[in-house]
């Protein structure tokens, strides 16, 4: 009888350890799961960001680059609804406060993009 009761209690003891593990293992892994959505959320939204950046900062260089090849094609640059367009075709987007600005030999060209950077250019004739 003294037996069996010290194996009950054997058992018993066991059927507590493996319980007590058993939670820790879900909080710990909890843990590790949350902190890591953390970390992988934080990286997407880092390089969403990083990569509107770079696609602004193309769109600019590539803008400023047509405009160096053809100057003549400053003349023909408007805005309208907040777009800069040259001769009825859409050329940047998000523009607003455009002017240009004529000089003897160059022209400059300012405006703010995206409502954030104020741009201006310099082109020469």
């Amino acid at each position: 009888m003294m037996k069996s009761i010290f194996i009950n209690m054997k058992y018993q003891n066991k059927k507590a350890f493996i319980s007590l593990e058993l939670l820790l293992v879900i909080v710990i892994a909890s843990v590790i799961l949350i902190s890591s959505y953390k970390v992988v959320t934080n990286i997407y939204l880092s390089s969403k960001n990083s990569q509107i950046i770079s696609i602004n900062r193309l769109d600019l260089l590539s803008s400023k680059i047509i405009l160096q090849k053809r100057p003549i094609l400053i003349d023909s640059l408007y805005i309208k609804n907040r777009n800069l367009y040259i001769n009825n075709s859409l050329f940047l987007q998000n523009v607003k406060n455009f002017k240009i600005k004529n000089f003897k030999n160059f022209k400059i060209v300012s405006f703010i993009y995206n409502n954030t950077q104020n741009i201006q250019w310099v082109i020469r004739l």
